[in-house]
């Protein structure tokens, strides 16, 4: 960690300018093809804002969709608290662990908590992020994910009660990038570094494997107060904050003009939910698998492309927003169908016609915002936390959300929400 933040962030938005990829014209944004639109036939999509929305406030997932749904090769690693086994849009989604599957029992991921093969989510967190990356397309039921095709790889880390550690986190990166994941989802962080956080995310640097995360939800300019492991700025990290369906910057949301990279959906985002359902989430943790899906239906075009040309073709085909003008390093947020070579709907948005099918009744309510723990003089005492969030949460069998609550595990005081 020899370079500071700001000289490494400075070299990244000069890369911006830099308009070749070994020898590859970038695509550029203003002279895109038109397509017209891909709609899935699943019934909440008209709930999904983030994906398509009237006002063009969302990452033009239909126009990305007539392009590519996305490779069945791609590998998406989850290190969060797991998946709903059981919820329709990620059965047949998850990837299996060969190592750990013998005897006709099939174990997907890894459950780092308890070191087993059980990664069945009991906190919600982990399922709904995996809902926006790759939930099931086309089957009718419940919701889409940016990716109709890749694998989630569900790595748990996280208990029942949100807490967990950073030994784990450090092992999950470790073992997601030796089996195969190309983009790994870390919407998590804490306010110390930590040495071997920091060399696992340069191991997956130098295989290839992009690392995206959260900006953290604390509202704060994370150019002066930074969170972990969105303050490590390597070549293979994409750091994401959250807007609202105006187009705003959340108010929950860090930011930072050197320090967050781009934006994407991260209000009242609707996604899978245990058990077997749907739910509402807000937080910068919902807005970072915004940009892991859009990494992942690249990875499936070009699965021979480095890291950090994957993330320099993110960066440089982002949606620019006027609310997000000097507070992340592009100003705009992540566009699917111009990161894939076509020309997003444009400012009038889609208009998609909602199909005629059931949909649930939801109920929501706010969910508390844990307090920020207290710095530590050690950093192998670091707090692993999923990115704190204002949170809306609907549960469609039962009125009412999981309360986060603070809470002390090993002597370290960790805290977890949406």
């Amino acid at each position: 960690m020899a370079r500071s933040i700001a000289s490494r962030r400075a070299a990244r938005r000069a890369d911006l300018q830099v308009e070749s990829l070994d020898g590859r014209l970038l695509l550029s944004v203003s002279n895109l093809p038109v397509v017209g639109p891909t709609y899935p036939n699943d019934p909440q999509f008209n709930q999904q804002w983030g994906l398509n929305s009237p006002s063009d406030i969302d990452v033009d997932a239909p126009e990305a969709w007539t392009v590519t749904t996305g490779s069945p090769s791609t590998i998406v690693a989850v290190i969060d608290s797991g998946v709903d086994l059981r919820n329709p849009d990620l059965v047949g989604r998850l990837w299996v662990n060969p190592a750990a599957s013998r005897r006709g029992k099939i174990v997907y991921g890894w459950n780092f908590v308890n070191n087993n093969g059980n990664v069945q989510d009991q906190f919600g967190h982990g399922t709904h992020v995996a809902g926006v990356i790759a939930a099931a397309a086309d089957n009718r039921k419940g919701v889409v994910g940016l990716d109709w095709n890749a694998r989630i790889m569900p790595l748990r880390t996280l208990a029942a009660d949100g807490s967990g550690t950073l030994e784990n986190a450090v092992a999950a990166i470790r073992f997601a990038v030796d089996n195969g994941a190309r983009v790994i989802n870390a919407s998590w962080g804490s306010d110390l570094p930590d040495d071997d956080l920091y060399n696992a995310i340069a191991y997956a640097d130098q295989k290839g494997v992009v690392f995206v995360t959260a900006a953290g939800n604390d509202g704060v300019n994370s150019d002066v107060v930074p969170i972990y492991p969105a303050a490590y700025h390597l070549p293979n990290v994409l750091v994401v904050a959250a807007v609202d369906p105006a187009g705003n910057l959340a108010s929950f949301s860090n930011y930072g003009l050197h320090s967050v990279d781009l934006a994407a959906p991260g209000v009242t985002i609707y996604s899978t939910y245990p058990p077997r359902t749907y739910g509402l989430l807000s937080g910068t943790s919902m807005a970072a698998p915004y940009v892991t899906g859009v990494v992942s239906l690249l990875v499936g075009l070009h699965p021979d492309w480095s890291a950090e040309q994957l993330v320099q073709q993110v960066l440089a085909t982002v949606k620019p927003l006027p609310g997000l003008t000097g507070k992340t390093v592009t100003g705009g947020i992540v566009d699917a169908a111009q990161a894939v070579g076509v020309s997003g709907s444009g400012p009038h948005g889609d208009q998609y016609v909602s199909l005629p099918l059931t949909t649930h009744k939801i109920a929501t309510r706010s969910a508390a915002i844990p307090r920020t723990p207290g710095r530590r003089a050690q950093s192998q005492a670091a707090a692993f936390l999923p990115a704190r969030s204002t949170a809306l949460v609907a549960r469609p069998e039962r009125a009412g959300a999981r309360q986060a609550r603070p809470a002390w595990r090993g002597g370290v005081r960790v805290s977890a929400s949406a």
